[in-house]
C-alpha cells in the first residue's frame, strides 16, 4: 500500500510551520498543504523557499481569516467585518458558485504565482463536502489538472468520474479518540487488510505558540502528533508492513 501522510494547516502560524517542516524532515510526513490567507502564510512561503520544496498542495479556506478577493467580490462569503463567516453558515444559506470559484482560483493562483508547484488541492474544515463548493473544485482541479482529496465515498466516484486523481481512501479521524500511536496502527492496519492501493491521511503536527492558542483549541494534540511522526519506530512499523509513504504524485503513475 502507498501511504500519503499529509500534514494540514501549513501556514497557520509560526509554531504549526516549524512542527510540520520537522515532521516533514525527521518524521513520515511526506506531503503538505498550505493556507494562503493566514498570519503565518509568508513565513511558511519563505521556509518553502529555504528547505527548497518546490511543491505544495494549497488547503482550500473559506472559513478562517479573510478573503484574497475584496469583499465586494465575495459578499456570500464574508460577514460585516469583510472576514469569512462560520463554516456553518455555509451550509445555512445559497452560495453562487461563481464567487466560491473567484475566491478558490485566487488561492491557487497566489501559490502557483510564488513559484511553487501545486500538488493537491484539499479544504480547511472539509468544506468542498458542500455540493457547491464542490462544483468549484472539480472546475479549477480540471483546469490545473490537479488531484483532490476525497471525504468520502460518493465524493470519491464524483470525482473519478470527472477524472480526477484522488486517493482510494481517506482518514481523517485517527486523533478524534485521542492522539496515539496505537490509533495511527490500527488505521494503517485496517487500510492494509482491505486491500486498499493509495490512502492519505491526514495529520496537524505543530508547536503550540502563542497565536495558535489564542485560535485554536487543538494545540498540545498537535504537539503529541508531531512527536508520534518524527518517532524512528513509526517508520520502522510502517517499513515492517510494506507501507511505502509516498505523496500525491503517485497518483499519476498508477491512475
Amino acid at each position: 500500500m502507498y501511504l500519503i501522510i499529509n500534514a494540514d494547516d501549513f501556514g497557520y502560524t509560526k509554531g504549526v510551520n516549524k512542527g510540520i517542516l520537522q515532521a516533514m524532515r525527521d518524521g513520515v510526513v511526506t506531503s503538505t498543504s498550505l493556507m494562503v490567507n493566514q498570519e503565518g502564510t509568508c513565513d511558511a512561503l519563505a521556509m518553502l523557499r529555504f528547505g527548497n520544496i518546490s511543491k505544495v498542495g494549497v488547503h482550500l479556506c473559506l472559513t478562517a481569516g479573510a478573503p484574497l478577493n475584496p469583499p465586494e467580490l465575495v459578499p456570500s462569503l464574508v460577514n460585516e467585518q469583510g472576514r469569512f463567516k462560520d463554516y456553518r453558515a455555509l451550509y445555512r444559506q445559497v452560495l453562487p458558485e461563481g464567487e466560491v470559484l473567484r475566491e478558490l482560483q485566487a488561492q491557487v493562483g497566489l501559490v502557483l504565482s510564488a513559484g511553487f508547484k501545486v500538488t493537491h488541492l484539499d479544504t480547511h474544515h472539509h468544506i468542498h463536502t458542500h455540493p457547491v463548493i464542490l462544483d468549484a473544485l472539480i472546475n479549477i482541479a480540471k483546469t490545473y489538472r490537479l488531484p483532490v482529496r476525497s471525504i468520502t465515498g460518493e465524493m470519491r466516484f464524483m470525482l473519478w468520474q470527472n477524472g480526477i486523481p484522488t486517493p482510494d481512501h481517506f482518514c481523517g479521524d485517527w486523533f478524534a479518540g485521542g492522539v496515539s500511536v496505537r490509533a495511527f496502527k490500527e488505521y494503517v492496519t485496517t487500510a492494509l487488510r482491505a486491500g486498499v492501493r493509495v490512502m492519505e491521511l491526514m495529520t496537524h503536527p505543530g508547536i503550540a505558540d502563542d497565536v495558535l492558542r489564542q485560535r485554536s483549541s487543538y494545540t498540545s494534540e498537535r504537539e503529541r502528533e508531531l512527536a508520534i511522526l518524527c518517532d524512528p519506530n513509526l517508520l520502522r512499523w510502517l517499513n515492517d508492513r510494506n507501507v511505502r509513504l509516498s505523496s500525491y504524485s503517485v497518483l499519476h503513475g498508477i491512475h
